[in-house]
């Protein structure tokens, strides 16, 4: 379940869903909040590219065929 899944797996399977033009290629998931280790920095899925819209219309409407259904109430 998500409830106990840390973020690297919890938005790694989020993630999958998704078209990549470019995958993540190194860490998924990089960060440091503690001052005294040096500088405080999260990097998500860093160099990985997408396109928003393409997930989110496109592969809806014409890879999917549910472009005739509401997407939003």
């Amino acid at each position: 379940t998500y409830c106990w899944a840390g973020p690297r797996e919890f938005w790694g399977d989020i993630a999958k869903g998704f078209y990549w033009k470019t995958p993540c290629p190194g860490p998924f998931l990089q960060y440091n909040f503690d001052v005294t280790k040096g500088k405080v920095f999260i990097e998500w899925m860093k160099g990985a590219t997408t396109n928003i819209c393409y997930n989110v219309l496109d592969r809806n409407v014409y890879e999917k065929k549910i472009g005739d259904k509401v997407a939003f109430y």
